[in-house]
């Protein structure tokens, strides 16, 4: 059995600690709140109020927002007490607080996942266990709202998942009109293996599209995620419930069961680095 507390706000926890709720491994014993809230409910009246520094004390997991003014060295002072972490939003750490804090969780072996629920879709898990490398994929992520560097470490982070390994060359243009409101980046990845990765991801008013088709040795796979249709040579077919993943499950296995960890402080580092080579490259076009 897990102890767990909770650091943050706790409509942004709440989603997240109801999934952990349904897993006899644990026991949540309090939260330490950040900030007001408007619209208190059941939920924050059910969990104890308790000061941070002995919540720290009394558990085994925090999990924890990124509401806190001094998110990074709290992480630290936790993860120095060989603490368990479930962060529930991508940080705001540069890459030199990132380096500092896997540092730290070596040395104490703490477990520190980083949430990506798009990792731990089942079409997402069964791409991972059928891809055969090198491949050519190409993924599409058009929505009507804007797509901030959050999609693009959520996307990074299921093809470090799928692909296994970061891009050793990066290249992307910008694209954008104010007439039409939107916006529009070509991004393509080079891997070591041959493997080639296109992400084309952008805003267009009144359009919705996420789907991911490869092109590999024996299959061609598409997966069109907003209409949920998957063909693997051009044949439909189901995801098998084998395939269906749950997250907090996912996390409290690694740490009791010493499973090999999904979307890890490293994970995150690896990504990060992806992204400001992205973001360098696609600002030389808004200048």
């Amino acid at each position: 059995m897990l102890n767990i507390g909770l650091i943050g706000k706790t409509e942004i926890l709440e989603p997240h600690v109801k999934k952990f709720q349904r897993n006899p491994d644990i026991n949540i014993i309090g939260k330490a709140s950040i900030g007001a809230n408007d619209s208190l409910n059941s939920f924050h009246y059910q969990i104890p109020e308790i000061n941070r520094n002995e919540l720290i004390e009394l558990v085994d997991v925090i999990i924890i927002d990124n509401s806190s003014k001094h998110t990074f060295q709290l992480l630290c002072d936790i993860v120095k007490k060989s603490k368990h972490i479930f962060i529930v939003e991508y940080l705001n750490l540069t890459v030199e607080e990132c380096l500092q804090l896997i540092k730290l969780s070596n040395e104490s072996r703490s477990v520190i996942q980083v949430t990506n629920l798009l990792c731990f879709n089942p079409a997402i898990q069964w791409l991972s266990q059928h891809l055969i490398n090198p491949a050519y994929i190409d993924i599409a992520c058009i929505s009507s709202e804007i797509i901030a560097d959050n999609t693009l470490v959520s996307l990074l982070f299921v093809l470090l998942g799928v692909v296994g390994k970061s891009p050793k060359k990066i290249e992307a243009v910008a694209f954008s009109s104010e007439q039409a409101d939107s916006n529009f980046n070509n991004v393509r990845l080079e891997y070591d293996d041959a493997s080639v990765v296109t992400l084309n991801y952008g805003k267009m008013p009144q359009f919705n599209k996420f789907k991911i088709k490869v092109y590999s040795s024996g299959m061609f796979v598409i997966l069109d995620f907003a209409n949920e249709i998957y063909l693997n040579n051009s044949i439909p077919f189901t995801i098998d419930s084998v395939y269906a993943v749950n997250e907090p499950d996912y996390f409290i296995n690694t740490i009791i069961k010493k499973c090999k960890q999904l979307n890890s402080i490293e994970d995150y580092l690896a990504v990060l680095n992806v992204v400001q080579k992205i973001n360098k490259k696609i600002s030389q076009f808004s200048l």
